[in-house]
């Protein structure tokens, strides 16, 4: 892949308050990048992982966030998008706006208090919950065939009602308004796509400090200050994240898939899966057919 400038320029749209666009791709913008702009996204179809902040999560249809201004990230389609032979398709909704997209003054108004303090919470990034996407989803999705005025209105309606939430999870520990410059944010890219492509094999340091160019302690500086996670716990991150999702969507037992996702040992894999997710595999795989059976009910 190559890894061109990082900043993310949306096209000029005369004076609009707010941008609303829908994208329909093979694959997710799959570059680690940054926009002055908040982005709230709405995912129609696709599924893959999403680095913000200090997260590294799983994203699938049905889910909303909120990315903050500045606000480094990317969503990184699943490996099955990139093959030319599959007929899958990545959908999204995003509405783009500035805290000044309606003046100065407009969100220092007592009416969009609210609003502007949601604005303030979105440096951290924010994942809406599945009870919260469901009920605003199908309203980003009418923006689409909205008049102008009338999607004004509406998305400032939806913002109101985000504000007010309480059903959600933040991205990041810590809000970040200043992005890394597009040199280093190269580099991370690069030493993201390898890590994304060869989770599964045996990683050594070596290999991904010669790949963004840095002796090892000199990576190991790098990688932490520009992720807050160090290369190993990312790399455990990104293989746990691959775990969950064979658990949900394959029929390979809790071995095959610790192979898989490169660990090397079952009681390892476990000890990791337990410590990030909060329960075992087994337990893991238990709820979520649960939860699936109460869906369909």
């Amino acid at each position: 892949m190559d890894d061109n400038s990082i900043y993310f320029r949306l096209p000029k749209t005369s004076i609009k308050g707010f941008i609303v666009e829908f994208h329909e791709l093979p694959y997710m913008y799959d570059r680690l990048h940054y926009h002055p702009e908040l982005q709230l996204i709405y995912i129609v179809s696709g599924t893959g992982d999403l680095f913000a902040g200090d997260s590294f999560i799983s994203y699938g249809p049905g889910d909303l966030f909120l990315i903050g201004p500045n606000q480094s990230h990317v969503f990184k389609s699943d490996p099955v998008y990139f093959k030319e032979s599959e007929d899958k398709a990545c959908k999204t909704i995003s509405v783009f706006f500035h805290e000044k997209s309606l003046g100065d003054g407009f969100f220092n108004l007592d009416e969009t208090a609210d609003i502007k303090h949601l604005i303030k919470r979105s440096g951290r990034g924010i994942r809406f919950n599945e009870y919260i996407s469901t009920a605003i989803g199908p309203r980003v999705f009418d923006l689409l065939d909205q008049s102008e005025f009338d999607r004004l209105l509406s998305i400032l309606t939806i913002l109101h009602d985000l504000s007010a939430t309480e059903n959600f999870s933040y991205l990041a520990t810590m809000s970040s308004s200043v992005p890394l410059s597009d040199q280093k944010n190269r580099k991370v890219n690069k030493v993201f796509n390898y890590i994304l492509d060869h989770f599964h094999e045996d990683i050594k340091l070596e290999d991904v400090a010669n790949i963004a160019n840095y002796s090892q302690a000199a990576f190991c500086h790098f990688f932490k200050e520009h992720t807050q996670k160090t290369f190993v716990q990312f790399l455990i991150e990104v293989r746990i994240s691959n775990a969950c999702k064979m658990l949900r969507n394959t029929d390979y037992n809790i071995s095959q898939i610790c192979y898989e996702s490169g660990f090397n040992n079952v009681s390892n894999f476990n000890r990791q899966f337990k410590k990030l997710i909060g329960m075992s595999p087994s337990a893991y795989i238990k709820n979520y057919q649960e939860k699936e059976l109460v869906g369909k009910s």
